[in-house]
C-alpha cells in the first residue's frame, strides 16, 4: 500500500512525517498507523488533482497535475512556457495539510450532508446552513491558500 510519488502521491510518508514533526495541532496524524497515513496522503492527492490548474501538465504522459508547464505572458499575450522540473514544496504541504484534514474530518456527518447538498438541517436547538457548493474540493483551507498560485480563477470581463 506504500505511496508513489509520480503516480499516487507528490510526497513519501517520510517527507510527509518530517513535515508533521514541525507543527502543532497534528494528533490525529501522529495518532494514525502507517496504513491509515498512506491512505490519508492518496486520498488527498486525488482530490488535489481534481482541482483546475492554470497550465497544463509538463509532459502529457504523467500522472498527476504537477510539474506544470505554465504560460508566460507579456501585453499582447503568451509569448512562450515555463516548465517546472519537480513539484513546488507548495504542493507537497498542500497535501500533507489535506491529509491532515481528512484524518480530522473527513468521514462527519457534517461534511456528508454537505457533499449529498443538504443545504440546512435543524436537530433540537442547533440549527446550520451550508453555502451551495459547501463540501465540495478541499477540506482544508491551509491546502486551498498553498495551491492558490496554481489554481484557476475567474476574471472579471467588464
Amino acid at each position: 500500500m506504500a505511496v508513489n510519488v509520480g503516480t499516487d502521491s507528490y510526497v513519501t510518508l517520510a517527507e510527509a512525517e518530517d513535515y508533521f514533526d514541525g507543527k502543532l495541532h497534528t494528533s490525529e496524524w501522529d495518532n494514525a498507523g502507517k496504513t491509515t497515513k498512506e491512505k490519508a496522503l492518496k486520498e488527498a492527492c486525488r482530490r488535489i488533482n481534481r482541482l483546475a490548474f492554470k497550465g497544463e501538465k509538463a509532459d502529457e504522459t504523467q500522472l498527476l497535475a504537477f510539474p506544470r508547464k505554465m504560460p508566460l505572458f507579456n501585453r499582447i499575450g503568451v509569448i512562450g512556457f515555463t516548465t517546472d522540473t519537480g513539484i513546488p514544496e507548495e504542493v507537497k504541504q498542500a497535501q500533507c495539510e489535506e491529509a491532515l484534514a481528512l484524518l480530522e474530518r473527513g468521514n462527519s456527518q457534517r461534511r456528508k450532508l454537505q457533499q449529498e447538498g443538504v443545504q440546512s438541517f435543524t436537530l433540537g436547538n442547533m440549527s446550520e446552513t451550508y453555502a451551495p457548493g459547501a463540501g465540495k474540493g478541499l477540506l482544508s483551507q491551509e491546502a486551498r491558500e498553498l495551491l492558490r498560485p496554481w489554481l484557476l480563477g475567474g476574471v472579471f470581463i467588464t
